[in-house]
């Protein structure tokens, strides 16, 4: 399959092209399958929730795959797909569904999508549909959707996209008249996605950004107050759920005092670096999702704590890949460096982002003395901050 890097559709008349394609697939095909990165996090999981509401609105049959169970957090958005009707699937879908269509989400590259071997064949079969929404671009980011169907864009998340995409369908009063697609459940989810990876606009650089993040957050957020019953116990503001998103039960809790006990810090970077015994004991002890979500938690805390930069570095769970998993965060204060910007400095091919927080991976076997090249890793990206400012 050619490789397809993700770049900004600089064109209006191609963007107002591509979701015109995707809307036509929303009305002419009948089953849809949902699928998003591997551990997803809460932008992943809200886009995913968000488009499946959308696809309700057209009588379609829904399937949300998961890995697997996902952060007691997200509790909220899970229970509006089962007050729904909405099948989520975790590791295996459903027997005797059919599917014309799969929608793919918030995923930077095909081999990040969750998938199993079912799945694998039928993103195979050349006559379902295969489209695409996603603001991760550059760095190794590539499409996964057909030819003409990627709704591809650097914004605040996929959510924001999303919005984008409702606000497109309400204009096209021809073709929908007075259809609301605007409810609760929708408002909720396209919010969550949007302040759960921009940090509350915290982590936006450019004034595009900020630009568009006030427009949508200005539109849902208001959406959702409105919509919201007074004096219910309902989430009603983008205050409220962010409060939601940033709380940890204990054992979170727990895990992450763990974690931030082994903190080191340079000029620039606060780093937690997990050796491959230390990786062993926390996957042991709080199980994949968990790390996942905890060390990029971790890596906004060491970004703000620092002022600049937050590193977390640990060994994958070996069932899970041979990778060494590298999660970088800037600072809200720190807006003069585009992250992506670092990885061709770092001769990285397997990487990638949005502005204000990357990740990227490095094979095990090529990792001889851990320590110390965590350490190089870390004088690097200094020595190319400087550079930066030069």
């Amino acid at each position: 399959m050619e490789n397809r890097i993700k770049t900004e559709i600089k064109s209006i008349a191609e963007k107002n092209r591509i979701v015109n394609r995707i809307r036509d697939t929303i009305l002419e095909r009948d089953s849809f399958l949902l699928l998003g990165h591997k551990d997803p996090d809460t932008d992943c999981i809200a886009s995913l929730v968000a488009f499946a509401l959308l696809l309700g609105k057209f009588n379609k049959e829904i399937t949300i795959y998961l890995g697997g169970p996902v952060m007691a957090h997200f509790g909220y958005l899970l229970s509006i797909c089962k007050y729904n009707g909405i099948s989520v699937a975790y590791g295996k879908l459903p027997k005797g569904k059919t599917y014309s269509a799969i929608a793919i989400l918030d995923t930077p590259k095909p081999d990040m999508i969750a998938q199993n071997d079912e799945i694998a064949a039928l993103m195979a079969d050349k006559d379902i549909r295969k489209f695409e929404i996603d603001h991760h671009l550059e760095g190794d980011a590539s499409c996964t959707g057909d030819v003409g169907y990627c709704l591809l864009s650097e914004a605040s998340s996929t959510c924001e996209l999303i919005g984008f995409f409702l606000l497109k369908l309400s204009q096209q009063k021809e073709k929908f008249g007075k259809t609301d697609f605007f409810t609760r459940n929708l408002a909720l989810a396209i919010i969550t996605g949007i302040v759960g990876d921009s940090q509350m606009g915290k982590y936006l650089k450019t004034r595009r950004e900020k630009f568009y993040y006030k427009i949508f957050t200005d539109i849902f957020d208001t959406l959702l107050g409105e919509k919201t019953l007074k004096g219910s116990k309902n989430l009603s503001s983008m205050e409220a759920v962010f409060d939601v998103i940033q709380n940890f039960s204990v054992r979170e809790k727990h895990c992450f005092d763990g974690i931030m006990q082994l903190k080191n810090t340079s000029k620039s970077i606060y780093y937690i670096a997990m050796d491959e015994g230390q990786s062993a004991r926390f996957f042991e002890d709080y199980g994949t999702e968990l790390i996942v979500n905890v060390s990029k938690a971790a890596a906004d805390t060491l970004a703000e704590d620092c002022n600049k930069l937050g590193l977390v570095v640990y060994y994958d769970d070996p069932s899970l890949s041979d990778f060494v998993q590298f999660r970088l965060r800037r600072s809200a204060k720190y807006l003069h460096a585009d992250l992506r910007a670092l990885l061709p400095g770092l001769k990285i091919e397997n990487g990638g982002g949005h502005p204000g927080a990357i990740g990227f991976r490095v094979k095990k076997e090529d990792v001889k003395n851990f320590h110390g090249f965590a350490e190089d890793i870390v004088a690097q990206m200094e020595k190319l901050l400087e550079e930066m400012k030069a």
